[in-house]
């Protein structure tokens, strides 16, 4: 993956929103993001290091880790629901963090999709569709999508 400095992905970013107007949410922007990395990424030639280089065994690449974040009203069944929809499509949690508050529900989940023989936004909508039966606001990103957005 191509190593952007904050400056880069700061004036990507600002563009995105620049682009998008009035229309900037927090997906839009994702998007556009998402578009220009891989764009950067594919165009991109591998240096003769690069093509010999390999992972470390314990280490993920990040283009297959997700972050999936839900919030809404606490009721029983919503970590079980969205975790099942992840085992169903063989998806592996690496880390979950949850809290509740009140009658507020919130969670966050990164994980490890390599296994999935489904595409990114399959799984997307497989688990949004799962969170909104539950009555939560369901957000998934790419973990290097949210990365970058959390750096601004």
């Amino acid at each position: 993956m191509t190593h952007l400095s904050e400056d880069d992905i700061r004036q990507l970013t600002k563009e995105a929103i620049n682009q998008l107007g009035t229309k900037a949410t927090p997906a839009a922007v994702e998007k556009i993001v998402k578009d220009a990395l891989e764009r950067v990424q594919q165009s991109r030639e591998p240096g003769p290091s690069e093509k010999d280089s390999v992972d470390p065994p314990s280490v993920k690449p990040a283009q297959n880790r997700i972050i999936v974040t839900a919030f809404g009203k606490n009721q029983i069944g919503i970590l079980a629901g969205l975790t099942a929809v992840l085992a169903q499509h063989h998806c592996d949690i690496i880390d979950l963090t949850q809290k509740i508050l009140q009658e507020f529900f919130t969670i966050m989940i990164l994980v490890d999709i390599s296994q999935s023989t489904e595409s990114f936004e399959n799984l997307k909508t497989a688990i949004t569709s799962k969170g909104e039966s539950l009555g939560l606001k369901v957000v998934i990103q790419h973990e290097d999508i949210f990365k970058t957005m959390h750096r601004i």
